[in-house]
């Protein structure tokens, strides 16, 4: 068996095939290009997947190998890259897979930016109906008993679209990719797809669906036609952000000369929202096949060929080829192509007539594009073979991706309020209210309001190891003589409870500091927009560095030596655990999220102690914005409530009368809970007390449901009882 790291002499028997040459080498696996020999001289090229030595003993990567094997085997369609064969061959697990003599998108990328011209309308468009296609098939595919598999690519990038010298597209890779009984589950938190093309929910860490793709899609779709990265930063941590928060700067910037029709499609694609963009691949697929109609276009895989044979070429006719291919493709600003496909102007190859191509040559001067001459051009018959896995994924880096766009200036350190523009997710952004605007009226509010913003700091100092990737850093005690700060609103948590408090704050979208004590214990929760951007504590336990060690996603070893890292990091945790290899950055993005979310769903559970709320107190440390939704924490801390709790909160209430609120403040899909809510709330009609409800479910599990929600809706406003 060959040992990992050493060369393998070439050509090397493998089983029955013949490899030829390594193509890649990650992490996980290696790649190569094979033949496979019979008789009467038959030969057959193909590509070799297989498992690194070091891993054949793991039977958890060698068993999800089984299953990306299992699962891309029955794909079969002429726009997906072919599985021909599965096997073992000396302890060492392999994958054959079809080989495409051709390149990849990033390769046909790299070459336009080399070249300083940008890939005609027309062919990115006809790239991104083919992938469409492969796409709208795997999504809807069966498997081997006729049930639908649910599948989801998961990493849909340029350097997974496969081109034929010919001008076939194919898209390849499915080794990530999620079906719903899938039998192998990946570990949670770890890489799914490439940081730049995945999408809002996937970032999030959500449960994804098909329309996932789609955004991946249309992100590919516009990098084709901008010549650039859509989402490109100097850190991974940037670009998880852009990527979240859905923002188009450079869209908006680099894309201004994008025929507003197909502009619209793209944007469609790019919502922020899944229920906003295409609902498949399909709708997709037939929206942009019905724009390319109403250009005139019409474009085949032989259009594909031609040009890109000519952006590889390194002859200098090449680039005079190209502005023809831009003079012939040319649309119009309005839309209409240049000339309809039924007045060709003859091929120089003499293929007959061809379509009109838009190509719009990069300005070169334009900064972002990287021309260096130390980006090796593909040449046009690249060996192209899928992705490795994950692990060569990485070697895939945004530095090298973006060796086609260069990154974006960074800001100056610390976080702009332009990050948090969208911290209530999909609910819509509410107008901030002015500072003299009172919260509603409860009793149990009792203070007058302050001055509005004021970053005086207030002391004791708390969690000395911040949740929000701030390390070592600690709040300072407030400047000798300087006056303590008046909270605007306080509270006892026995009469208005901390879910209430939660909501209102989120339903006036306010910005400010809400601290909750009770006894010797604090905890600090800053808000922006309604939303928690941070929460601090005096606990120990409820440090990020330790979160991590005690749920087992770092060792004590290494948060120390973390810790001791930190100043060169800008005195940030999350910032040291990345720099020095320990975690990887999605992985504290979406921890750091998830330890904030489980400290906020914590105090729902406080009955007693006391709330201070101080309208426009900033966070002192920089803070990396969560993008976390207040009314989805509602909705989740709800279900942590135990039957025992709720059933103490509703006995003093057996006899009174639940009633929906008409008009409710909040939409009750707002809580992400499915239907019930709103069930729940349309059933709510005064006519039954509580005690005639508890009777009448049949079981344990549906009263429990109902105390949920009925608590839920009565605690944010939207039921009371009589």
């Amino acid at each position: 068996m060959p040992e990992e790291g050493k060369d393998t002499t070439f050509p090397s028997p493998f089983g029955r095939y013949t490899l030829v040459q390594r193509l890649a080498i990650g992490g996980m696996a290696e790649v190569f290009r094979a033949k496979i020999l019979s008789t009467h001289g038959f030969e057959k090229l193909l590509v070799i997947k297989r498992i690194l030595p070091n891993l054949a003993a793991d039977k958890t990567f060698v068993s999800m190998f089984i299953d990306e094997a299992k699962l891309t085997a029955q794909l079969v369609h002429p726009k997906i890259v072919q599985v021909t064969d599965f096997g073992e061959v000396n302890g060492q697990y392999f994958i054959a897979l079809e080989f495409v003599d051709g390149f990849d998108g990033l390769a046909l990328l790299r070459s336009a930016a080399q070249k300083q011209v940008r890939l005609p309308v027309a062919i990115c468009m006809f790239i991104a109906m083919e992938v469409l296609d492969a796409l709208d098939y795997a999504h809807n595919a069966k498997d081997v008993d006729g049930k639908p598999m649910r599948l989801v690519h998961r990493d849909i990038s340029p350097s997974n679209v496969f081109i034929s010298q010919r001008g076939d597209v194919k898209l390849g890779d499915f080794g990530i990719a999620h079906a719903q009984e899938r039998e192998s589950k990946t570990q949670a938190g770890t890489l799914k797809g490439k940081y730049g093309y995945m999408s809002p929910e996937q970032v999030a860490g959500a449960d994804l669906d098909c329309r996932s793709d789609l955004f991946a899609v249309a992100i590919v779709l516009a990098e084709m036609l901008m010549g650039k990265r859509l989402f490109t930063a100097q850190n991974d941590l940037d670009v998880l952000l852009m990527v979240r928060d859905g923002r188009l700067e450079r869209f908006d910037k680099y894309g201004k000369d994008i025929p507003k029709a197909l502009e619209t499609i793209v944007r469609k694609g790019l919502a922020k929202n899944p229920d906003e963009r295409f609902q498949t691949a399909a709708e997709f697929r037939d929206a942009l096949h019905d724009l390319e109609f109403h250009f005139g276009l019409r474009v085949g895989p032989s259009d594909v060929g031609l040009l890109a044979s000519d952006l590889f070429d390194k002859g200098p006719e090449a680039v005079e080829r190209l502005k023809e291919h831009s003079r012939r493709w040319k649309i119009k600003s309005d839309g209409a192509p240049a000339r309809r496909h039924g007045a060709h102007s003859p091929s120089r190859r003499g293929e007959g007539a061809r379509p009109e191509e838009t190509s719009v040559p990069i300005d070169m001067d334009d900064t972002d594009t990287d021309s260096s001459d130390g980006v090796e051009k593909a040449p046009a018959a690249t060996v192209v073979v899928t992705a490795l896995d994950d692990a060569l994924a990485k070697s895939m880096s945004l530095v090298e991706l973006d060796q086609y766009s260069t990154p974006a200036p960074t800001p100056a350190p610390g976080w702009t309020p332009a990050l948090v523009d969208h911290l209530t997710g999909g609910l819509g952004t509410p107008s901030p209210l002015d500072s003299a605007t009172p919260l509603p009226e409860t009793s149990t509010y009792r203070a007058t309001r302050g001055t509005g913003i004021r970053p005086i700091l207030l002391g004791p100092p708390l969690d000395e190891n911040q949740a929000n990737l701030d390390g070592g850093a600690t709040h300072a005690n407030a400047p000798a003589g300087e006056q303590p700060v008046q909270p605007d609103h306080t509270g006892d948590l026995s009469l208005i409870s901390t879910m209430r408090v939660i909501a209102d704050l989120a339903v006036t979208a306010e910005t400010g500091l809400i601290r909750f004590a009770h006894g010797k214990l604090v905890k600090d929760v800053y808000l922006v927009g309604g939303a928690p951007e941070s929460v601090n504590s005096n606990m120990t336990g409820d440090r990020f560095g330790e979160y991590l060690v005690t749920r087992g996603f770092l060792r004590l070893s290494d948060l120390e030596r973390a810790l001791a890292e930190m100043p060169r990091f800008s005195g940030k945790l999350g910032e040291s655990l990345v720099g020095l290899g320990l975690m990887k950055p999605l992985d504290v993005f979406r921890l750091l999220s998830q330890q904030v979310r489980e400290r906020v769903m914590e105090l729902f559970t406080w009955t007693e102690g006391e709330f201070s709320f101080f309208h426009g107190l900033e966070n002192p440390v920089a803070a990396f914005p969560l993008g976390l939704n207040s009314f989805e924490i509602l909705g989740a801390g709800v279900l942590a409530l135990s039957y025992d709790f709720l059933a103490s909160r509703f006995a003093p209430l057996a006899g009174f009368r639940p009633h929906a609120m008409p008009n409710p403040r909040i939409n009750p899909e707002a809580f992400r809970l499915g239907p019930t809510p709103r069930e729940v709330w349309g059933l709510l009609d005064g006519s039954r007390t509580l005690m005639e409800w508890t009777e009448s479910f049949g079981s344990s599990d549906e009263l429990l449901t109902f105390y949920r929600t009925l608590h839920l809706l009565v605690e944010t406003s939207l039921a009371q009882f009589e």
